[in-house]
């Protein structure tokens, strides 16, 4: 009985945060803001991480030296691909592009350490030799996924907001889904388009936005004080440091958006999304200097407690979901008359219903702004069919304390595409090598 009872009260409590959380990302909505790139000249640093990509990475390199080629005169722009030593064709590929643009570093004889230590390597190199009279604060880096472009106009806005405030440290854009050929790529266009974008502006309203990776803008000085981390979620990680260090603004823009292909396979997705959630595992240690910290305000802490300690709550809150839902039913069986439990599932249902309606309202909003208009009750669908996407990444905590305990901390690539292993081959015509 006592068991029941608990289990009741953690559900209660988790429902309330739910409903709480969801008021707050419908009041806290972003306005719409527009920044023009002024006349200060800006140094742009596009870094991609590159293993085992010969599926997407000469579509890439070509769809973004396009958006390049276009940039205003005031902005000097190139791209630094770093193969992290893949065993297919992506450096092979990489070197045969006639990209202007491009810059290839490849790191050999490496232990693959995860993608802060490619980000690092970048950046270093970007210090030491492109940027060596460069003004940092006037020399954007930024992380995009081997899989991710980005249109002129937004990369121009990048570093419009920049120019204008100086305070600013970090942009987070939005990030949308552009191949969609199955319900999984859907659902993971509408976690990132809905859920992540409104909590995202919720975080900019009431504290400070949180990197994602791809899509994360930073200015070389912030980069050069704060290296990555090893962490299997080393944008939240970062992100964390960046508070830590203080001074500074951390932003995300819903209003810019970088493409990225989605997962197209339930099991390479479900290990993606272990690699994450045991990222958040791993970041737990921040959170007693967080809270010691005077940098950051009390909705910052709430909040970064919340997120980082889902990997534990989620594994307690499913189970006593569910056993309050098997007293509910049962006991509205026994006691249909006279009984308040049927009352409380009507309530549970309208108020899932509701917030279906509101999410699904957020992401038809959201995806406007970006010019990715949808339907709304095509949202409504989707955000209806979302909570069986939810059911599975219910799963993964388990998983991921599992892993995390077990020490099994080693870096999981999500593939683009289908990758094969090929022989290697020798590494002629590099246009940089480091």
């Amino acid at each position: 009985m006592i068991i029941i009872r608990v289990a009741i009260m953690i559900s209660v409590v988790f429902y309330l945060y739910f409903i709480i959380n969801l008021l707050l990302i419908n009041h806290y909505r972003e306005p719409i803001q527009s920044y023009e790139k002024g006349p200060t000249p800006y140094e742009l640093f596009l870094v991609i991480p590159v293993l085992n990509e010969e599926h997407v990475i000469s579509r890439t390199i070509t769809q973004l030296t396009e958006s390049l080629e276009q940039l205003p005169p005031t902005v000097h722009a190139q791209i630094i691909a770093v193969d992290d030593d893949s065993t297919d064709h992506s450096l092979l590929l990489l070197t045969q592009s006639s990209s202007r643009f491009l810059q290839i570093l490849h790191r050999t004889g490496n232990q693959r350490a995860g993608k802060g230590a490619v980000l690092n390597t970048a950046v270093q190199y970007i210090h030491k030799t492109l940027a060596l009279k460069s003004d940092p604060q006037r020399t954007i880096v930024g992380v995009l996924d081997a899989d991710a472009f980005m249109n002129t106009a937004d990369l121009t806005r990048v570093l419009a907001h920049f120019e204008q405030e100086p305070q600013l440290a970090m942009i987070q854009t939005s990030v949308n889904i552009y191949n969609q050929p199955n319900w999984l790529t859907k659902m993971q266009n509408f976690e990132f388009m809905g859920v992540n974008n409104a909590t995202q502006q919720l975080r900019n309203r009431l504290g400070q936005g949180i990197a994602s990776g791809n899509g994360q803008f930073v200015r070389l000085d912030l980069a050069l004080q704060n290296p990555w981390g090893n962490s299997l979620l080393e944008d939240l990680e970062f992100t964390l440091r960046t508070w830590l260090l203080g001074g500074t603004r951390t932003a995300f823009d819903h209003t810019l958006v970088v493409q990225q292909e989605a997962v197209e396979q339930l099991r390479p997705f479900f290990r993606q999304r272990v690699r994450w959630c045991q990222g958040a595992v791993q970041c737990m240690r921040y959170l007693p200097a967080l809270w010691r910290s005077g940098r950051l305000n009390h909705f910052q802490k709430l909040d970064t407690t919340f997120w980082i300690l889902m990997p534990i709550s989620g594994c307690i809150v499913p189970l006593t979901s569910l056993i309050t839902l098997v007293v509910l039913v049962s006991r509205s069986l026994q006691h249909w008359q006279v009984g308040w439990h049927h009352l409380a599932i009507g309530t549970l249902l309208v108020i899932a219903f509701s917030a279906c309606l509101v999410l699904a309202a957020l992401y038809q909003r959201n995806c406007a702004v970006v010019k990715q208009p949808v339907g709304f009750l095509d949202a409504l669908k989707q955000s209806l069919t979302f909570q069986a996407f939810l059911l599975i990444i219910s799963l993964t905590p388990y998983v991921a304390i599992y892993r995390q305990l077990r020490g099994q901390t080693g870096w999981a690539k999500t593939h683009h595409g289908v990758t094969t292993r090929v022989a290697k081959y020798p590494d002629t015509g590099l246009k940089r090598s480091y």
